[in-house]
């Protein structure tokens, strides 16, 4: 697993650690979804093509996460993989796994909102490095 949950005072977030940014963004999406709902292996039922832009890696990181989880709450599906088309500092496109939310089990409370609350998005020398907190 390249990224574990946070405790916070309110709400929950996750740290999480790749070798690219594209796969930071990939692990950051399913550790949102991991907070939510037990995703087990299994087949995916649908995918969603989902695009997000931003002035730099922090601010698309948080706009990916809200759209997919604007995408989640419209079609009744939790996301469970990914991968990115393309990505640079102001813009990603990706295609999305998901299965339906009626078939699994809730494992924490819903995310209401991505939050810039303590955010980090940097490269060190081993990857890529990212905090999220999530309004619960």
């Amino acid at each position: 697993m390249s990224y574990e949950f946070l405790e916070h005072t309110a709400d929950t977030g996750i740290e999480v650690h790749a070798e690219s940014v594209a796969q930071l963004f990939c692990d950051a999406a399913l550790g949102m979804f991991d907070l939510t709902y037990a995703l087990v292996g299994g087949a995916t039922s649908r995918t969603v093509d989902v695009e997000a832009s931003g002035a730099g890696y922090e601010e698309l990181l948080v706009n990916w996460l809200a759209e997919l989880l604007f995408q989640s709450e419209v079609a009744d599906l939790a996301f469970c993989g990914f991968e990115v088309s393309h990505i640079d500092d102001t813009r990603v496109r990706a295609t999305a796994s998901a299965v339906p939310v009626a078939g699994l089990e809730l494992d924490g409370p819903p995310i209401k909102a991505v939050t810039y609350h303590d955010l980090v998005v940097e490269q060190h020398p081993a990857g890529w490095r990212a905090t999220v907190i999530f309004d619960v």
